[in-house]
């Protein structure tokens, strides 16, 4: 068995025209690959890199609640397609967000979240 830990502080972000509130308690949140993301969780944030030790979060506009479903690159959705070409399997968050597309990511690409259990 293999376990990886990630570490992570979570910082509130002010309410601006560029990040909102969350909605959610912060100190519940936890960095997952996006293959670990469950039913129900709630997802906040992508991360652009490693920046210094810890990588940076990129707190989404609207957070939302996840729905995976298999990865299909021909769905026809407009973003399934960005990632026909990504070497690594693909996972897809589903589509039960605020831009009502699927929201596919790299299965190994870390994924801030409050776990819905």
């Amino acid at each position: 068995m293999f376990v990886e830990f990630f570490p992570v502080v979570v910082t509130a972000y002010s309410a601006d025209e560029d990040h909102a509130p969350l909605l959610v308690d912060p100190a519940a949140a936890r960095m997952v690959r996006a293959d670990q993301v469950a039913d129900g969780d709630t997802v906040l944030a992508s991360f652009s890199g490693p920046q210094g030790r810890m990588p940076a979060a990129d707190y989404f506009n609207d957070q939302y609640t996840a729905r995976p479903k298999p990865y299909n690159p021909t769905c026809g959705c407009g973003s399934c397609a960005t990632m026909a070409d990504h070497e690594g399997p693909v996972v897809d968050l589903g589509d039960d967000n605020p831009w009502d597309v699927c929201d596919p990511w790299p299965a190994a690409a870390p994924v801030l979240i409050v776990p819905a259990a």
